[in-house]
């Protein structure tokens, strides 16, 4: 197995974690633009009750993006979004300046001078094309979490077609589980150097009242001091955001709010 895989989701009762299907290789958005999607509020009035289930940790939900019933047909290919590979919000090329910028070996905010050495998280990874984006820009050190078991399929099926296709490729640094942001390994204290998530805590915040508090308390956990966390994010409320994030515990290195599309923001922990 070229990927470290690991579920600790307890609440998953899938019992068959290890017989991977590999369908036919996804189509890759390379060279090209990925379709993506800002979550405009609009987006959540829609009816997604043919997703619904009535499982306790889903009836506070605030929208059906909120709800991992939703998540796991969409990745099942009966979602409103391609479950073969969707970028939310924008690509790796819009968050890579802001990566480099805030990761120069100078400022103390990583572990080594080589970017293949930097320790990154990937939070709500779903089948957001990050993850290979990132590999292929050289960062190896990767790991990639979902609380649906479709998501990590769908990453395993994508660098698993990077190793079919790319002479060389060993992504056997790359480790990706099925994870609930409200209460990662302990054994993650202090690991990262960086986190970097893209809409996932948009959809923690709409999955009911109090989860992106835990959330952004396990991130800031696992994040090591001096890390820097890249949120991409349009829909979490501004004063919640300042609250979750707040100054005692983060620098606030960029203010997103302004941004045309989801704002990008870059926090440093102290």
């Amino acid at each position: 197995m070229l990927i470290s895989y690991t579920n600790n989701n307890n609440n998953n009762n899938n019992n068959n974690n290890n017989n991977w299907h590999i369908p036919p290789p996804p189509y890759i958005h390379r060279g090209g633009t990925t379709t993506s999607t800002s979550l405009h509020l609009s987006e959540f009035e829609k009816d997604y009750s043919k997703y619904t289930n009535t499982d306790d940790d889903e009836t506070d939900a605030k929208s059906q993006f909120g709800t991992k019933s939703y998540w796991d047909a969409m990745y099942e290919g009966m979602g409103d979004f391609s479950s073969e590979e969707y970028s939310w919000y924008y690509g790796f090329e819009v968050i890579q300046p802001y990566l480099e910028k805030y990761t120069r070996p100078s400022d103390g905010n990583v572990a080594s001078n080589d970017k293949a050495e930097f320790n990154i998280l990937i939070p709500g990874c779903g089948n957001d094309p990050l993850l290979l984006d990132m590999y292929n820009a050289g960062y190896r050190k990767l790991t990639g979490f979902d609380y649906s078991q479709g998501a990590i399929d769908r990453q395993f099926d994508l660098l698993n077609y990077l190793v079919q296709t790319s002479s060389g490729s060993d992504v056997s640094s790359v480790e990706l589980r099925v994870e609930d942001a409200r209460s990662l390994p302990q054994e993650w204290n202090e690991r990262f150097d960086v986190i970097i998530e893209k809409g996932a805590l948009d959809a923690i915040y709409l999955s009911g009242d109090g989860n992106f508090e835990k959330s952004v308390k396990e991130l800031t956990r696992v994040l090591r001091r001096g890390g820097i966390c890249i949120s991409c994010s349009g829909v979490v409320p501004a004063d919640l955001r300042r609250e979750g994030f707040c100054t005692e515990d983060w620098e606030w290195l960029r203010d997103g709010t302004d941004d045309l599309k989801a704002g990008c923001f870059v926090l440093k922990k102290r």
